[in-house]
């Protein structure tokens, strides 16, 4: 039963990550001085980041012809991209950790 309340609690805690993480990044971005094309990228590489580290509540995204010809935006794209993907795969794997530290716990082979 405590695997189960683990499981549960760290699927609440990715989805409220999640939703978080990237719905308003260009805006605090913008707020701290980054041009709106870097910001709009960044926020939307943050997205497609988060959903290559594992995440199944993001979606690619990216504007293919403002990214092929807008370098703020590609730059900004990279950047979220590289930064949110490296942070949900840590996210995944302390997930990973926690369930197999429990399921020891839960078969009586863990020493306190």
């Amino acid at each position: 039963m405590k695997a189960k309340t683990l499981l549960t609690f760290a699927a609440t805690v990715a989805i409220g990550l999640s939703f978080t993480g990237c719905a308003s990044t260009a805006e605090n971005m913008r707020a701290q001085g980054y041009g709106p094309d870097y910001s709009q990228g960044f926020g939307d590489g943050c997205q497609s980041g988060k959903r290559a580290g594992g995440s199944m509540f993001d979606q690619f995204k990216k504007d293919v012809r403002r990214y092929d010809s807008n370098h703020k935006y590609r730059e900004g794209w990279e950047d979220g991209y590289k930064e949110c993907k490296s942070e949900e795969k840590q996210l995944m794997r302390s997930i990973e950790d926690a369930n197999r530290d429990q399921a020891i716990r839960d078969s009586g082979k863990y020493r306190y």
